[in-house]
C-alpha cells in the first residue's frame, strides 16, 4: 500500500492529541481523519472503511475495547493499534486478545508510532499477498491436482465435478502425456468410492494371457507357474475403481470377457468355474479415437458403448498453450525442491521458446524438459539449452537485421518485436502478453505509445 493511498482513522477524546496526530500525519504524507468519539470513528469505518485504525482505550460513551470488538466483527484483518496509559501491560494484553494488531504507550512519540504503523502495514500487506497467492493457486493449480486456468481446462474441471459424483463408466480420451490418469484419479478421489481402492492397469503392456490373469486372477495349478491362488485386479478393486489405461490395445476376445464381467459384475478366475461377485466402476483411457476404431471394425461397438456412458476429452498442450507459464512455474518449484537447486525460473527468451514449442509429448514432455534444466542448472536463472531442441515450434526472432553502420534504437527493436509476437499470436493480446512476459495492461500502454509516436 502506497503512503498516499493509506487512510488512517485516529480516535482519542483528547483534542490536543488529535491535533498533534493530524499535524504529524500531514508532515509524512498520511491521510488521517481524527475523532474525539469512538462512535463517530465507527460510523466512518462502517461507511468508508480504512487502511489502519489507531484508538485510545479509555474513552467515554464507547471505549476502545468496544470499538475494537465492533471493528473486528466487520473486518477481521484491518490493522488496529491501541494506545494505553493506564496499567499498560494488562490493557495491552486484553486488547491483543480482542484482536488488536499492536499497542503503544501514552504519551507516544510520533516517530515510534510511525514505525509501528509501517510494521503493521507491512505485515498486513504480506498477509494479503499470501491470501491472494492461495486463492490463485486454488483456482488455477490445485483443482483435482491439475494445473490450468484456460477455458478448455475450466470446462474439463466442470465435467469432472459432475461425473465424479456418480458411479457410471467413463472413457477418457486425449493424446499421450496429457494427464488422462490424473483425470481418472480425480473421478475416483471425488466420488463416493474414494475410500475404496483405485487400481490401474496398462492394457497395452501385457499379452492377452497375462492380461486375463492379472484382471481375473487364477487358481493354483491353472497354468505352468501358477503355484497358488491369485486374486485378480478386478477383485482387488471391488468397491472402488478400475482404471484400464490404453484400452484400445486389447484383443477382441479380451473385450468380450471384460464386457461380460462388467455387465454381470462378476468374474471367474482362470482355472475356476465359480463366479466371484464384484462391484466396480470402470474408467478406461485411450490415446486413439475409439469411435473411429469402432467404425473401422477395430474395436467392438458393444464393448465401446458399455464403457462410453460419459466421454471426457483431455486437451493437448497445444489446445491450452496459455497454461504453459503456470505449468513451468509449478515444475520449476517442484524440481528445485526435489533436487535442492537454488533456481527461480527461466529467462525471457527461454520462456518464449517454451511457449512457442509444439510439445508433441504434451505435459509429460514439458515436465521432462523442465526437470532436466533444473538438474543441469548452473545459475538461479534457467535457460533452455540448444541440445533440447524446438519441435514444431514457431520462430520467435524479431527479424531485425543489423549492419556495421546502422544500429536501431531500443524503442524500435521493442516495437518490431512486439509487432512480430502479435502477428504470431493472431492479434490476441492476452496470448502475446504471455509470450512477452508482461501483463496485458502494459502491452496496451506500449501499443498506445507506439501509435502516438508514428
Amino acid at each position: 500500500m502506497r503512503t498516499e493511498d493509506l487512510k488512517i482513522l485516529f480516535v482519542d477524546d483528547d483534542s490536543v492529541t488529535c491535533s498533534v496526530m493530524h499535524r504529524n500525519c500531514d508532515r509524512v504524507g498520511y491521510s488521517c481523519n481524527v475523532f474525539q468519539s469512538a462512535k463517530l470513528c465507527l460510523e466512518e469505518f462502517e461507511k468508508n472503511g480504512a487502511g489502519l485504525i489507531v484508538t485510545d482505550l479509555r474513552m467515554p460513551e464507547m471505549s476502545g475495547f468496544e470499538l475494537l470488538k465492533h471493528i473486528r466483527s466487520i473486518d477481521k484483518d484491518v490493522p488496529v493499534l491501541v494506545m494505553t496509559g493506564y496499567s499498560s501491560v494488562e490493557n495491552a494484553v486484553e486488547a491483543m486478545k480482542l484482536g488488536a494488531t499492536d499497542f503503544i504507550k501514552k504519551p507516544f512519540d510520533f516517530e515510534e508510532l510511525k514505525l509501528i504503523i509501517d510494521r503493521s502495514l507491512n505485515t498486513f500487506k504480506l498477509k494479503e499477498e499470501n491470501e491472494l497467492l492461495k486463492k490463485r493457486l486454488q483456482s488455477s493449480r490445485n483443482r483435482f491436482g491439475m494445473i490450468g486456468d484456460t477455458p478448455v481446462m475450466k470446462s474439463l474441471f466442470t465435467k469432472v465435478e459432475k461425473v465424479a459424483t456418480v458411479s457410471c463408466n467413463v472413457i477418457i480420451t486425449g493424446d499421450s502425456g496429457t494427464g488422462k490418469e490424473l483425470v481418472a484419479r480425480a473421478l475416483h478421489d471425488y466420488s463416493p468410492r474414494k475410500d475404496a481402492p483405485f487400481v490401474v492397469i496398462d492394457c497395452g503392456a501385457l499379452t492377452e494371457t497375462l492380461l486375463e490373469s492379472e484382471l481375473f486372477g487364477h487358481e493354483k495349478g491353472a497354468f505352468t507357474g501358477a503355484t497358488q491362488r491369485k486374486r485378480g485386479l478386478m477383485e482387488q478393486a471391488s468397491g472402488g475403481t478400475l482404471f484400464l489405461d490404453e484400452i484400445c490395445n486389447i484383443t477382441d476376445s479380451m473385450q468380450m470377457k471384460l464386457m461380460r464381467a462388467i455387465e454381470s459384475q462378476a468374474i471367474t478366475r482362470v482355472g475356476s468355474t465359480t463366479p466371484v461377485s464384484i462391484d466396480l466402476r470402470i474408467i478406461a483411457a485411450s490415446n486413439r479415437d475409439l469411435e473411429t476404431m469402432v467404425e473401422k471394425g477395430e474395436f467392438r461397438h458393444d464393448f465401446y458403448h458399455r464403457l462410453n456412458v460419459v466421454n471426457i476429452h483431455v486437451p493437448s498442450l497445444s489446445e491450452r498453450r496459455d497454461d504453459i507459464p503456470s505449468l513451468v512455474e509449478h515444475f520449476v518449484t517442484e524440481y528445485a525442491d526435489r533436487y535442492q537447486r537454488q533456481v527461480k525460473g527461466f529467462d525471457t527468451v527461454s520462456m518464449q521458446n517454451l511457449f512457442a514449442s509444439g510439445w508433441p509429448g504434451n505435459i509429460r514432455e514439458l515436465r521432462n524438459v523442465v526437470e532436466r534444466c533444473v538438474i543441469l542448472s548452473e545459475s538461479p536463472i534457467l535457460c533452455w539449452p540448444e541440445s533440447v531442441g524446438l519441435q514444431d515450434s514457431v520462430p520467435v526472432n524479431t527479424g531485425v537485421q543489423f549492419s556495421d553502420d546502422e544500429f536501431p534504437s531500443l524503442e524500435k527493436l521493442e516495437k518490431e518485436y512486439i509487432e512480430h509476437v502479435l502477428e504470431y499470436s493472431d492479434g490476441k493480446k492476452t496470448k502475446a502478453a504471455n509470450i512477452l512476459g508482461i501483463d496485458k495492461t502494459t502491452l496496451w500502454r506500449k501499443l498506445r505509445r507506439f501509435n502516438e509516436t508514428k
